[in-house]
Parts: structure tokens; sequence; C-alpha cells
């Protein structure tokens, strides 16, 4: 009977050589905000209402009728996908709904860009972006944590985006030094620096000059010398530390005086990659050497160049090394009067709202050249240039520039019937259906199961450090602090000393059993990584509030990044962290028989307790628990079609509740974002 429900409920339901001149210091650009956009609702609308004015000149040139506005229910889901990653509970559902506040959206977009709910979906971004692993090293033996925590405290507080770019391109220190996180950037990609430079270009601004490391661009005006000069700006920057200290504990792993008690060689392994060998030193030589088989033109193989970005900006003028060429790179970078940095981030964010990029990929902007004489194609430029100067207004807060978006009429637009091409300019007359990401589907499948789902803490950001499966009863901050802060570096011997008395004092301690299983550290909210502003967030401090509920039950941000490949994350196309932004909406039937043969039934249906019965359970009759089925899941009321059809299922008790939810929730509709 299931699967005849659900067939049937299926059918129902379908920088050259001239150097730009910085205006003003770095500091006075990161320290600037002397208006607040975000709390002024005059400057949100008239913002919105101009975008609105551009897209309907487009549409009147283009001969284009935009769709008739989606009614509340559809807006309503739409906004949490967009906003909050998962979709709304039945209370959230009802209560929008019920609201007749004429500006009831204006105020649930404000309350979802407050949220922790926004503060998870938008560290799922960076890491997406920004190819954020809890593990680093091919052996997977460095924890990336130190990272992962500052882009969470990033996202929390609501970093401008220049900002977060300059930590990440300038930071320098150890990796578990408070503050010093975004050494992750480069940590990342240890011992790979031209792909580092390579990646960098393409997520800030949207080139792709990889191609030209081993020769001259063939289908872009990009050459090979241009990209070394561009390495030229962190050439000398080091990863990692080889001092003495690193050195010793090294060899007590695996050198030839390594330790013979296995525990004891993995407690010197885990301060060798996290204590001793994590950081990033060094501002950048601004000067490199071509390579041995060099074949470009402008240079000899072997020949020292000089830093010099590819579009007019920043250059090492001297011939000699210079100790700060990173800093200038990264003032460069986010200077507003950089021609790509502001594009890039605000069609990155157009796409992330609306769907689709005015220009497609959002991270491969090329311009009209020989070699490419057509170049990338704007759908809209007038809209385009306002967004760029909209970026600017707001001083580069992207919870901002993204309110601006959903409080526009353009977002509210119907659902386009077609089918849409996003390598073709698109209207934006209307919204192209999209599938949920694989972070969106299962938030939105773990909100029907556990209540206040985003509040519950799981134990990937912990700072407690583990070794052998057991956490040691000491955070990695505090390791470090006892270990490495503060010491006087010419003091070797102490601290060697130092060293090998704290894995006496670990070993003994674990071996006592006094550490514990890693798998059992639920992590307490922390302020610096909760969302400024969810007032409830305060309230959601103890872990004993899901007691009861099934520990994988956690939303996405606090699993680890990524998850293991045969995760249902995984399955349905979250991104290996191996490229940027690899993720994947595409469906096959791995994905389809997850979610009919096991998950749904087994994790949502089958859990007597899940939030997703409360709703129906306090309905009175048949009817009511048919709209509360769909409200809970689809979170619109049913049309009389649907109620004809589902009514008798209702009827028939338990089981034909279950018959209901499990044709919902393997419908098309739920799992597209319409």
């Amino acid at each position: 009977m299931i699967r005849a429900t659900f067939t049937l409920l299926l059918r129902t339901a379908c920088l050259g050589t001239a150097v730009l001149c910085l205006t003003g210091t770095v500091s006075a650009q990161l320290a600037k905000k002397t208006t607040d956009p975000d709390n002024d609702p005059v400057f949100i609308k008239k913002a919105a209402s101009e975008i609105d004015r551009r897209l309907a000149n487009d549409f009147k040139k283009k001969n284009v009728t935009p769709l008739p506005a989606v009614d509340d229910s559809r807006w309503m889901r739409r906004l949490y996908l967009d906003a909050a990653g998962r979709i709304p509970t039945y209370e959230e559902a009802i209560t929008f709904l019920n609201d007749t506040a004429p500006d009831k959206r204006e105020k649930l977009v404000d309350t979802l860009l407050k949220s922790e709910g926004y503060t998870g979906s938008m560290y799922n971004y960076y890491l997406d972006l920004l190819r954020a692993t809890s593990r680093l090293g091919s052996d997977g033996t460095r924890s990336g944590v130190p990272y992962l925590r500052w882009i969470r405290e990033s996202a929390a507080s609501n970093k401008p985006y220049d900002k977060l770019t300059y930590e990440l391109l300038t930071t320098e220190g150890d990796g578990w030094e408070e503050g010093k996180g975004a050494v992750g950037y480069f940590e990342r990609d240890r011992g790979m620096p031209l792909d580092n430079m390579a990646n960098t270009t393409r997520i800030f601004l949207g080139t792709h000059i990889e191609c030209a490391q081993c020769h001259d661009h063939p289908y872009d005006k990009w050459k090979q010398l241009d990209f070394y000069e561009m390495s030229a700006f962190t050439h000398g920057l080091e990863t990692g530390h080889r001092d003495e200290l690193s050195k010793h504990a090294n060899e007590k792993y695996n050198g030839k005086n390594a330790e013979q008690d296995r525990l004891r060689r993995d407690l010197y392994r885990w301060l060798y990659d996290n204590i001793y060998d994590f950081g990033v030193t060094g501002g950048g030589d601004g000067i490199i050497k071509l390579p041995m088989d060099f074949k470009g033109k402008g240079g000899k193989p072997e020949e020292a160049v000089r830093a010099k970005s590819i579009y007019p900006g920043a250059g090492n003028t001297r011939r000699e090394e210079i100790n700060d060429a990173r800093m200038k790179f990264a003032k460069w970078v986010i200077n507003p009067q950089n021609p790509r940095f502001t594009l890039l981030i605000a069609n990155r964010m157009w796409k992330k709202v609306m769907g689709i990029g005015l220009f497609e990929p959002v991270d491969k902007f090329v311009e009209v050249s020989k070699e490419n004489p057509a170049g990338t194609v704007i759908s809209n430029p007038e809209v385009m240039t306002y967004l760029e100067q909209l970026m600017k207004e707001v001083n580069y807060d992207l919870r901002t520039f993204q309110k601006v978006l959903f409080n526009s009429r353009a977002y509210a637009l119907g659902t386009n019937p077609g089918s849409v091409d996003p390598k073709m300019p698109y209207a934006f007359n209307g919204r192209a259906v999209r599938r949920m990401k694989a972070e969106q589907v299962w938030d939105s499948m773990a909100a029907l199961v556990v209540p206040n789902i985003d509040y519950r803490k799981g134990g990937s950001l912990s700072p407690a450090a583990a070794v052998y499966g057991q956490v040691i009863g000491q955070s990695a901050y505090a390791i470090y602090e006892e270990l490495k802060k503060g010491k006087d570096p010419k003091d070797t011997a102490n601290r060697i000393r130092e060293m090998n008395a704290w894995v006496d004092k670990t070993a003994a301690q674990l071996k006592s059993g006094g550490g514990k299983k890693s798998d059992d550290s639920m992590m307490m909210m922390e302020s610096s990584m909760t969302a400024a502003g969810d007032s409830k967030a305060s309230a959601m401090q103890d872990p004993a509030k899901w007691a009861g509920y099934s520990k994988a039950f956690l939303r996405s941000y606090e699993l680890p990044s990524p998850t293991p490949p045969d995760h249902f994350l995984r399955k349905f196309g979250q991104s290996s962290r191996e490229v940027i932004e690899g993720g994947s909406t595409d469906s096959d039937v791995t994905q389809v028989l997850s979610l009919i043969n096991g998950h749904v039934e087994k994790n949502i249906i089958g859990d007597s307790k899940a939030l997703i019965y409360k709703a129906i359970n306090d309905a009175a009759t048949p009817e009511d628990k048919v709209r509360a089925a769909f409200i809970t899941i689809l979170s619109r009321q049913p049309t009389p079609a649907e109620m004809d059809l589902m009514l008798p299922e209702a009827k028939k008790g338990r089981d034909g509740i279950k018959n209901i939810l499990y044709a919902l929730l393997n419908s098309n509709e739920f799992i597209f974002i319409l």
C-alpha cells in the first residue's frame, strides 16, 4: 500500500604593469562601518526596489513577462531553505501563515538572517568555497579544527567578506594560537604553494590561471609568466616548522630514536602534527625563480621574476626580495578598485539566493581577448553593475547584501515551469527549479525528527585532543599554552624536557582509563560560534534537552567536513572538499534507493518520538491529520484532490499515517526548491 500511495502522490506532485593607487590604509578599510544598512529598513527597501527596477527594464527589452509572485507558503519554504538551510517546522510554518501583519515577510527575513540556522548555513557555504576539512594532510594526521572554528566564528560574527579574505591571505602564526585559525588556508595546501595561488585566483578573482603553470593558456590571455609573477607574492611562505622541537617530536615517532611504546609514539606524533609543526610563517618574498622547463614568453628558465598582479594593481617594483609581499597582495585583492573582487562575491551571493549567477560559472570570468573573442556573458549588466555598487555600500556585509535580495520582488516570483540551462543567460523572470543541496536534504529531514535541531551541538569542532580514539583531558589550546606559547625559543633543552614530561603524564593517564571515547564528546555551545542576535541560543546550552534522540541526527554543520564517503550527505552530493564548490545536486539511483528503501522509513517514519508526529497526534480529525502532515513536510495545505487521495489512508490510523508521510517525503516537491 505504501508504494501505491507513493505512486499516486507523485502523479499529483510534481593586474598589468601599472601600480594601483590603494586609497587609504587597509586598516581603515577593514574598520569602516560609518553607517548600518542592515538595520535601516529604508535602505533595504530602496536597494531591493532598484534591483527590481533594473530587472523590469530587462524584461521590457527582451519582451519577457515575469511570472506571478508565489503565495506565502512557497515563499516561506523557499526562504527557510535559502537562509537557514532547512524547511520550516510545523510550528514555524503555522506561526508565519497565521500572521496577518503586512510586514511579516520582512520580519521573517530579519529573524532567519540572525538565527543559528543562518550561521550554520553560511559556515557550510564557506567550507565548500574554501575546501576546508576536519583533517589535514594526505594521511589526515593533522587536525583542521582551528581552521574550521575560525570559519565558524567568522560566520557567527558576520565578519565582512573583505576582512575575512584579508585574514585568510595574511595571518601567520601557530594554528592553535588563539585567533590564528586562518593559517589553515595555507596549511590546507601544504607543500603545494602554486596550487594554492591557483585556488586563490579562482575563489577571489574568478580567474582560471592554473593552466598557465605549465604553458601559456590556450583559451585565455594568461601567459606562463603571469602565473609565476602572481605566485611570487606568496613564495617563501612556510607551512609548519622545522625547528629542534618538531625534529625531536618526529624522531620520537618514526626516527631512529622512535619510542617502542605505541601510545607514546602516537602522542609524539600528535604533538608534532598539531603543536610543533602546524602553522604559517613568512610574509612572502615577492620574487620567484621560473622553473627549469619554462617555455613561456617574457622570461627564461630559472630567471628570477618579481611579483606582479595579473590585473593593474599590486607589483613589486624592487629587484630584491621583500618581506611583506603577501600583505601587499592581500591589500590589492580586497581593494574596492580591484576589478574582480567585488564582482565575484556579488555574483556568488546572487547565485546563492537566486539559484543561478548573473554569469556562470561563478568562479570564471573571461575578458574578451583574441584567445577568447566571446568572453563571459553577463545576463543583466545593469543589475550586475548595481550589485557591485551595493556590495561596496554595505561594506561587504554578506548578510545585509542577502537581506536586500530576499526582500526583492524578484525573489518572490513564481517557479519557471520550463527547464533552465544555467550555461545560458537567464532573465530571472521566475525561479529556476533546483534540487536541494545535500546539506539541505539532510538538515530538513533532521528537523522532522529532532526538536530545536539548529542548536544541537556535536563534537566536530571540539578542540579536545584525541589519540587512539580517546579524548585527552585537555583541549589542544591548553596544550599549546602549556608547551609552546610564551616559551623562549632558544631554551630548546628545557622545552624538550617539558614535552617529554607531558607525554609521560598523558600516556599514564590514558593507560589508566583517564580518557574517554571521542564519540561521546558533545560540545557545549560557545558564544564565539553562536549567531549574534539569536535570542533563543542562550536557552539551548544543555545537551540533556536532546536525550533519547539519535546522536546521528545533527545538522550538517555539526558533522565532520566532509562526512565519510558512505554517509547520506555524500550520497546526495556533498563536496569531498577536494575542489572549490565541489558539491553536486545531480540525482541518481543511489539517492532514490536511499530514500525509498531505508532512510525515510527507518530514521524518520519508524521513530515514534520523531517531531514529525507531534502535530499529527495533536490533530483531532483525519482531515486535520492530513493537513498537519502536509504543513509539516511540504509547508502548505493539501489541495482538494490531495485531501481526497489521502483521507482514506488517514482513517486507517497509524499505518495509514505512515503511508502518507512516506509518500510526501519521497515526492519531488519535498526534495526540490520551487
